[in-house]
């Protein structure tokens, strides 16, 4: 399955058992409500806007699947915001139950409003995704990572995207790359190009020196462009997707999502559409340890009035 197909699946899978599960258990808040938040980020890689179509039919044969598992109707509340700041406000207030996004985004979130990580979603195949900081394989000045000091520029996707600026900024500042501003215009300068394509085309027009892609986006390259590149770093992997409740949410509804989605694929009566999601993913219900890390190393790559994000 596609990594934008799987996201779009985990982003549905999630959207749908959570708002389902507490009416059967008698979970469901006061006004039958159960609130899913998701944080709408341009640049982030959980589920791109043009995915939607998508996400909707898969939401609805899940839907089908799991009401007529539990029997019982619902009435669910999504709520989307356009920035981290917001979403951090409803978690703290206790008006979203549950909040999905890609691994530092939400250890930005968690780390502000006290909400609790308890799901990390890894791929089965191809675990989670990495950044690799790419230059031409032609560049005449650039062969080895501790190259790119010097007043070299590198291409990051966005301030919001985990995989395009989180990680590699981190990895590059743990590998001794200093970055201006506010350091010496001697140090590595950094912009935002907005884009995976757009980075790339930067890094083979010789624009910038360097550049960030995901391993997805240059593994799946023809043989024609990624001949052209020369990989100077790659950073950990992290996982596909981290799942966040509320301080005050009850144990035993996050006890139901942890059994419902252990058991999925090998449920007889689910669509062919759900087996083969649930086969290609696995779940860490631990990832409290994964969350700190990623805390502290978000905090490594952001500087200046972001750290207040800490």
């Amino acid at each position: 399955m596609p990594f934008n197909k799987i996201m779009v699946a985990i982003t549905a899978i999630l959207l749908t058992v959570f708002i389902l599960i507490p009416l059967k258990s008698g979970l469901a808040q006061s006004e039958s409500n159960v609130t899913l938040g998701i944080i709408d980020l341009e640049g982030d890689e959980v589920i791109g806007k043009t995915d939607l179509a998508d996400k909707q039919r898969f939401s609805q044969d899940l839907t089908d699947y799991v009401a007529s598992n539990l029997g019982n109707g619902t009435n669910p509340k999504l709520v989307t915001v356009d920035n981290t700041s917001a979403m951090i406000d409803l978690l703290g207030e206790q008006k979203v139950d549950l909040f999905i996004d890609s691994p530092f985004i939400s250890a930005l979130v968690d780390n502000k409003s006290g909400a609790t990580p308890f799901m990390a979603i890894w791929g089965e195949k191809n675990p989670g995704y990495s950044s690799l900081i790419i230059t031409k394989k032609s560049s005449p000045v650039i062969y080895h990572l501790y190259d790119l000091n010097g007043g070299k520029s590198i291409g990051f996707t966005s301030g919001d995207s985990s995989v395009g600026y989180l990680l590699p900024k981190s990895y590059l500042i743990g590998n001794g790359v200093k970055f201006s501003p506010p350091s010496s215009p001697a140090d590595m300068i950094y912009i935002f190009t907005g884009s995976e394509n757009e980075t790339l085309s930067k890094v083979l027009k010789g624009t910038i020196d360097a550049g960030v892609l995901s391993s997805t986006f240059f593994n799946a390259l023809p043989s024609s462009i990624n001949s052209q590149l020369k990989i100077v770093g790659k950073t950990m992997e992290i996982p596909l997707g981290i799942i966040s409740h509320r301080s005050e949410i009850s144990p035993q509804l996050i006890d139901q999502v942890r059994n419902i989605l252990m058991n999925m694929k090998a449920d007889t009566k689910a669509s062919e559409a759900l087996k083969q999601f649930g086969s290609s993913v696995k779940f860490d219900f631990n990832p409290t340890q994964l969350v700190d890390n990623l805390t502290g190393l978000a905090a490594k790559a952001i500087n200046g009035t972001e750290s207040s994000y800490f």
